[in-house]
This record gives C-alpha cells, sequence and structure tokens, in this order.
C-alpha cells in the first residue's frame, strides 16, 4: 500500500470528479505522480453510482493475478445547483436517495424497532 500525505489524499479525493476513460492515467501532484490506471468506469444510471477502479498497471496489458493495489474512487452527490444542466443526476442522487430514506423514517414512527430494506442505492452494492 502507497503512504500518501494529506495533500495527496485530497488531490486523489478531487480526481473523484474528473471524466476518465478506461486505460487513462490518473496522476496527483501537478501530474507528477502516477497513481494508476482507470481498468473499470461505473456509471450506474439506475441508482445513480459513479466510481473508477484504479489499479497499478495498465488494464490494456496487466492481468488481474498481477493487480497489486486498487484505488476506488466513489464520486458523492452532485450539487443541486446543477440542475439545469444535470438534472437525471441531481434528481436520482438526492430525491431518489431521500424518498427511500424518508419512507423508511416515517414507518419507523408507526413500527420502532423493525428493520427495513436497504435503499435501493445500497442493496447494489451488497
Amino acid at each position: 500500500m502507497t503512504n500518501y500525505s494529506d495533500k495527496q489524499r485530497v488531490d486523489i479525493a478531487k480526481n473523484e470528479y474528473d471524466d476518465y476513460k478506461e486505460g487513462e492515467a490518473v496522476y496527483i501532484d501537478d501530474r507528477n505522480t502516477k497513481i494508476g490506471y482507470v481498468s473499470k468506469v461505473v456509471n450506474n444510471k439506475k441508482t445513480g453510482e459513479q466510481a473508477y477502479i484504479i489499479t497499478d498497471g495498465d488494464p490494456k496489458v496487466q492481468k488481474p493475478y498481477e493487480v497489486n493495489n486498487v484505488t476506488v474512487l466513489y464520486q458523492g452527490s452532485t450539487n443541486p445547483e446543477q440542475i439545469g444542466s444535470q438534472a437525471g443526476e441531481v434528481k436520482r442522487d438526492w430525491w431518489d436517495n431521500n424518498k427511500q430514506i424518508l419512507n423508511n423514517i416515517e414507518k419507523s414512527y408507526k413500527k420502532p424497532n423493525t428493520m427495513f430494506d436497504p435503499t435501493k442505492q445500497i442493496a447494489s452494492i451488497l
């Protein structure tokens, strides 16, 4: 495992919002440090999940058993102020997620101590 400084970890987190393609190199430190290559782009339109799977070698030539380090960059929710340009993303990230959570909270008042099914978004990663 690579030991990154706090500043480098912030740089890595900022990469979550970039637009990468599979096979593309991912850098930090003003493009001076390569953290790996995008081996998979996750963009689940149903749940809103967006992530990049970063591996230590070029996925075009590296075999799965040769991978030593994996970094997963999950994109956070789209800013609600971007509703004009990314309405579908904002709806999935805020309305669809929060509606299910709110429904479970309302049900919990009627039936305390009840276990509820996970939201679609959580169920997709289980």
